[in-house]
């Protein structure tokens, strides 16, 4: 038997400024999004604990992940 309670999602970084459009676009990231939806569903359905760590950007000469921009926003 599995220990439901050992069990949560992390979700990192899936955020706009990754994909096309955004400041630091990075290939494969429709692939990583739709592979994170995929967990993030099975999660929902069992009701297990899911985390989301966004990435905000505030030292001086940062260019993306900037504050109130859409690219720091989740994906």
């Amino acid at each position: 038997m599995r220990n439901e309670m050992n069990r949560a999602l992390l979700i990192i970084d899936i955020q706009n400024d990754y994909f096309p459009g955004g400041r630091m676009a990075l290939s494969g990231m429709e692939k990583a999004a739709n592979n994170a939806r995929h967990a993030l569903e099975l999660f929902r359905a069992e009701d297990l604990p899911i985390f989301h760590v966004q990435h905000v950007s505030n030292r001086a000469g940062a260019t993306f992940f900037l504050p109130e921009t859409e690219g720091v926003k989740i994906h």
